[in-house]
């Protein structure tokens, strides 16, 4: 009955406590936690197939470098979601997503990417 009892009181303590993240699993970031992120250098991989360099300065600016191509454009954190905006990529329009971590990595609407300096 003891062993039953205590079975009993930890599933329920599991219940209520905050999970931690599995591996695999993305936990969104706060509007915090992406001002803080900026600026860096990034590299960034999207959907899964171009790689590129990515260096966000405080002023909000950006410049991006892939294979034979350049671009700058704007970052901005706007309701807890990163907007991006390239001067020709993306046919100059805003993206806005929100974004999470995982294994590493940030994850957003087709890109993941990774900070590799201040």
């Amino acid at each position: 009955m003891n062993k039953l009892l205590t079975s009993i009181t930890l599933a329920a303590l599991l219940a209520v406590m905050p999970t931690q993240l599995r591996a695999g699993e993305k936990a969104q970031l706060s509007q915090s936690e992406l001002g803080k992120l900026f600026p860096g250098t990034f590299t960034a991989v999207v959907n899964g197939a171009v790689t590129l360099q990515i260096m966000a300065k405080g002023n909000g600016t950006l410049v991006g470098q892939m294979t034979g191509q350049r671009d700058n454009g704007h970052w901005s954190v706007r309701s807890g979601k990163l907007c991006i905006v390239w001067t020709n990529w993306l046919n100059g329009k805003t993206s806005c997503s929100s974004v999470k971590s995982a294994d590493g990595w940030y994850h957003g609407n087709g890109v993941k990417f990774r900070k590799t300096s201040a």
